[in-house]
């Protein structure tokens, strides 16, 4: 007994000391929270359905990125369908996902497209520490068949900020019409981060675009196993200059003017 109780007493200092280093980490990330929700000189950037997901649902989707001097904050997502809208707000510390709100609203419209009552399914509260969760709060029932990561997705979007953002010179030069200075009936239009690309067919190939600095990636939602990556070499507001990573090709792009 001599020897248990100084055993039991050490387990219990060490899961003391756990749950107050837990609940230390908590407070922490709500006070960043409200310092977040506090803010009223926030840089905002919007992204359109198909420039951030490949399941766009019935009513469309949205994504707000908030920012001030460089560093991303929060993330809003939206999605609506016919009768409800799902909403996932991402909280960041140093470029880093701290906490996660999801709300899932159901609502009644009579004609005239009036809402009339809304209900709250589903909320959902995740806290995260170094890339692990900490605490998981639910309450309710999602219409999701199965989790969400978070952390992926804020990993995700973060490229498509990034393109914005931290290359908004090249983002804004990309906007356009480029034309295949080899062949005139190769040609793709980039309009924010989505791109059409022609080529001597009446099918339009529709992929979302981004840039991280050397590569250029175009993704395609409907054939995935034709995206493709180009180291860009040269661009300016005249020329486009890229390299086919998987080929080697060299191909060169005319923009054409307005």
């Amino acid at each position: 007994m001599k020897v248990l109780i100084p055993f039991l007493l050490s387990i219990f200092s060490v899961v003391n000391i756990n749950a107050q280093t837990l609940e230390q980490n908590i407070q922490e990330i709500r006070t960043q929270f409200k310092f977040v929700n506090s803010q009223k000189d926030f840089k905002k950037v919007f992204f359109e359905n198909e420039e951030f997901s490949d399941n766009v649902p019935s009513e469309g989707c949205g994504l707000e990125a908030y920012y001030k001097n460089g560093n991303l904050y929060k993330l809003i997502e939206s999605d609506a369908v016919s009768t409800a809208l799902y909403t996932t707000e991402y909280y960041l510390k140093n470029n880093q996902l701290i906490f996660v709100y999801r709300k899932e609203v159901e609502f009644t419209k009579i004609p005239g497209n009036e809402v009339v009552d809304t209900e709250t399914i589903y909320e959902e509260r995740t806290y995260y520490k170094n890339g692990e969760i900490i605490r998981h709060l639910e309450k309710g029932m999602s219409v999701l068949d199965k989790p969400l990561d978070y952390l992926e997705l804020s990993e995700e979007y973060k490229k498509y900020y990034n393109t914005k953002l931290t290359y908004e010179k090249q983002y804004n030069i990309l906007q356009g019409t480029w034309i295949n200075s080899a062949d005139i009936d190769d040609w793709f239009e980039i309009m924010g981060l989505r791109t059409e690309h022609y080529n001597q067919s009446d099918y339009v190939k529709t992929s979302r675009v981004w840039f991280d600095g050397q590569y250029l990636w175009f993704h395609t939602t409907s054939y995935p196993e034709e995206d493709q990556k180009y180291e860009l070499l040269t661009l300016n507001d005249k020329k486009m200059e890229v390299q086919d990573r998987l080929s080697g090709e060299v191909l060169v792009f005319e923009k054409k003017s307005d």
